[in-house]
């Protein structure tokens, strides 16, 4: 028989177990923990999975496994025993472990399994199947990517491979921009947009496949931005066959200008409404009629566009050299359209940040409104200062504009305390007012600080004789000056030549107040008045004298004549004593080399005469009356510059060679 204590189980008056029981269960459960190590699951994917078709991978690992681990667990799972050696790298985000150690909390991880041989390089396949490129055609491309040939470029030598040979068959390919070019795996699938990213940089995304496909020519548009080219080969377009405009935009946000910056700042979002387009340079709206194949220009805030520049730095290759700075820079680093302003008429070789500087120190020397292109005399506008300035000098410059705009509007006047720097409008008729800002009260009959105790007539009053004295110095500041006829502004000119050119901009003479302009052929000229001294004989500046020598030569006499028939010898003179000429002499017996005629100097003589003759007024000759020669608006064709130049330097130096020839004895 059973005792009691070993059949039931040893409770306290509430039923519960004694703790003498407790702790023996303790201390089991703490055996047993100890015995378990704890397990996590990690989610593993292949990162070529497009290809390869192995789908995610759940594991069940022990914290102290690393990957090695799960290496064995992927080929246990995939590999059979011919593919066993196979490598396996794994990667956590965009970096590759390098590593035994599971990072942790690493879930998911990617990992790419490479056979033997198999280097890691970039693999281009074809996926149209009735139009396929060749081995060779193959081989050439992957050494262009290897090469570090951008997007554009691959699909320019793609589209020429496709192109057939015959004009008679039909074009599958019109345009290098039908080539699509999908990077297949990795971190970022997808088309490839910009044409002018390096191709082989996707690696950078951990991608390795590279698939090749055509779209109809209706099928794409092309958004022109930062100096570069971005694909939408999408039909982006409404039912009538145009561009939906709004569906671009997010394109151009979704896939451009978010897709290429890091997980840490995928967060920030850009407005559509700040993405503004241009079309043959009109703005784009919601119904313009805009058909597929066609590029449309595209900007965005200047916060904006830095931001992507400095994301997309990586993707793009150093291709261009700024002249003053001598650094390579990328197309986006250059002027957008290659162009300061729109009025220039030439491509920027100078980069943004050098046009920035320039702009800094500009403000120092000129007005704020007489900014100019550091490459032409091109003024520039506000929108040409807010693209290039620093954000301190374009609150500077806009500041000033501000203020001018507003001196402008009548009865506006600006506060007169010098710590303030508001103003309003103030109505006609109104004597004493006070500033909304600082609550500074003026006089705004005479624009002066409110002469506190006084009336505006007794102000006069007091004031008279410092009113007599201010008219006094303004008529002798009129005598010793002359008014800008482009602004009105007093200019004093107390050195220097007559050619005046105002803070304006206005170029005139000082005596005639005549304009300055550039001709037809980029000459400095000015309408002088006939009163003017400078009407028939303009300084050595005008008409580009400056810029080439020779035209500032004295005229001389017309060379004798070569050729004189001979006159009998009892008619000739006697012959005179000649003066010592230090002129060399040569020969036997000390005798004088005579100079024989050359045919040559007869022929140059007539094709000048007859060049004078059908060219009576010479545009180049230094007596001439400049204003009388300028090209009329009726003749197309104007004189060409290097013939007028070249025969007017071959008169001079011919009469130059007459003066130094020695005496000629008649024949």
């Amino acid at each position: 028989m059973f005792s009691r204590w070993s059949s039931f189980s040893s409770t306290n008056r509430h039923g519960e177990s004694s703790n003498h029981q407790k702790e023996e269960r303790k201390h089991r459960s703490k055996h047993h923990d100890s015995t378990r190590e704890k397990r996590r699951r990690i989610d593993v994917i292949d990162l070529d999975e497009p290809i390869s078709g192995r789908e995610l991978l759940s594991i069940s690992v022990k914290e102290s496994w690393g990957l090695s681990h799960v290496a064995d667990t992927l080929r246990k799972q995939y590999l059979d025993g011919e593919q066993k050696g196979a490598q396996i790298q794994f990667f956590w985000g965009d970096k590759r472990l390098d590593g035994d150690e599971i990072p942790k909390g690493a879930s998911p991880l990617q990992y790419r399994l490479l056979e033997e041989g198999d280097n890691g390089a970039l693999r281009v396949s074809w996926r149209r199947p009735k139009s396929k490129l060749r081995k060779h055609q193959i081989e050439i491309i992957e050494q262009e990517i290897e090469a570090g040939r951008s997007i554009g470029s691959i699909r320019e030598t793609i589209a020429n491979f496709l192109r057939p040979p015959s004009e008679s068959r039909g074009h599958l390919v019109v345009n290098a921009n039908q080539i699509v070019i999908h990077a297949v795996g990795g971190l970022r699938e997808g088309p490839l947009q910009g044409n002018s990213w390096e191709a082989r940089k996707v690696q950078t995304w951990l991608c390795r496949h590279l698939v090749f496909d055509i779209v109809p020519v209706d099928a794409y548009f092309v958004l022109r931005g930062f100096n570069e080219e971005y694909v939408c080969q999408k039909p982006y377009h409404t039912p009538h066959g145009y561009a939906d405009v709004h569906k671009l935009k997010q394109w151009l946000r979704d896939k451009v200008l978010t897709s290429i910056y890091t997980r840490a700042s995928r967060h920030r979002t850009i407005d559509v409404e700040d993405i503004k387009l241009t079309y043959r340079g009109k703005p784009v709206k919601k119904r313009n009629h805009i058909r597929p194949g066609e590029t449309i220009d595209f900007d965005v805030p200047r916060v904006v566009e830095d931001r992507f520049i400095r994301a997309e730095a990586w993707l793009v290759p150093l291709t261009d050299t700024c002249i003053v700075c001598s650094d390579d820079k990328r197309v986006s680093e250059m002027p957008n359209r290659r162009r300061i302003t729109m009025s220039c008429e030439h491509d920027s070789t100078i980069c943004k940040e050098c046009v920035g500087a320039w702009i800094a120190s500009s403000m120092d020397t000129v007005t704020w409104d007489r900014l100019k292109c550091p490459e032409c005399p091109q003024l520039l506008k506000y929108e040409n200062v807010r693209a290039f300035a620093t954000r301190e000098v374009f609150e500077r410059y806009d500041k000033l504009a501000v203020k001018a705009f507003l001196s402008n509007i009548p009865d506006f006047i600006w506060c007169l305390n010098p710590r303030c720097d508001s103003g309003q409008i103030y109505q006609a008729g109104c004597e004493r007012a006070r500033c909304h800002e600082c609550k500074h009260s003026l006089c705004v009959r005479h624009n002066v600080p409110w002469h506190k105790g006084e009336t505006c007539e007794e102000y006069e009053k007091r004031t008279r004789r410092q009113r007599k004295n201010d008219k006094a110095s303004e008529k002798h500041v009129k005598e010793i000056t002359k008014p800008c006829p482009g602004c009105d502004r007093n200019v004093h000119k107390y050195t220097g030549c007559d050619h005046v050119t105002c803070i304006c901009g206005h170029e005139w003479c000082w005596l005639c107040f005549g304009m300055y302009y550039r001709d037809n052929q980029d000459f400095l000229q000015c309408h002088h008045t006939r009163e003017c001294r400078y009407h028939d004989n303009p300084p050595n500046y005008e008409g580009g004298r400056a810029f080439m020598p020779f035209l500032n030569i004295n005229p001389a006499p017309p060379p004798p004549p070569l050729f004189v028939r001979r006159r009998p010898r009892e008619q000739r003179p006697p012959p005179a004593v000649p003066a010592p000429d230090p002129a060399p002499q040569a020969g036997p017996g000390n005798r004088p080399l005579r100079p024989r005629p050359n045919a040559l100097d007869g022929e140059f003589v007539n094709i000048f005469r007859r060049h004078t003759d059908r060219n009576p007024r010479n545009p180049f000759d230094p007596n001439i009356n400049i204003n009388l020669v300028r090209p009329h608006q009726d003749d197309p064709v104007g004189p060409d510059f290097f013939e007028e130049a070249m025969f007017f330097n071959l008169g001079h130096l011919m009469n130059r060679a007459g003066r130094d020839r020695p005496g000629r004895e008649e024949i």
